[in-house]
């Protein structure tokens, strides 16, 4: 069984992320061991004995890794999608839907720009309320909304 530096060494080795974001990784695997560690020691098992069977019970590296990998890809390709989308609906509002509602402009004294915030902000808050991993891309969609609402 791998020692504790190993096993981080060979997972290290396999996440192929960007360095800051490998070492928060690794540094939250390490406290995990450690503290799986430290409960099978406390019921009776070696030092030794205790890193190895949380390190076996943690996963291989190559799956961890992989599942790891999946997980920032995951998140990274939410933001991305996360931060578009505004500037998309904006897009299609304001070349599509903004001509169409023009011609009722005249209805109570010109409520074009209230219709089209409204279904701007209805169309954003739905995908922004069911981001998945919010934390990724929640800041960067509100922060594109907003401008994309001011561009109206």
């Amino acid at each position: 069984m791998p020692s504790l530096e190993e096993y981080l060494g060979d997972l290290a080795r396999q996440l192929h992320l960007d360095t800051p974001n490998k070492e928060e990784i690794l540094q939250e695997i390490r406290s995990h061991l450690v503290e799986s560690a430290a409960d099978f020691h406390q019921k009776g098992y070696s030092s030794e004995e205790s890193m190895a069977l949380a390190i076996a019970r943690f996963g291989e590296a190559g799956k961890v890794a992989q599942m790891m990998r999946q997980v920032y890809v995951e998140s990274a390709n939410q933001a991305v999608l996360s931060a578009l989308l505004p500037v998309a609906l904006t897009m299609i509002f304001k070349w599509i839907f903004l001509p169409l509602l023009k011609g009722i402009g005249s209805w109570q004294g010109n409520p074009t720009p209230v219709i089209t915030i409204s279904l701007v902000l209805l169309a954003l808050l739905i995908p922004g309320l069911t981001m998945r991993r919010w934390r990724y891309g929640y800041a960067a969609w509100a922060f594109f909304s907003l401008i994309a609402i001011a561009q109206m």
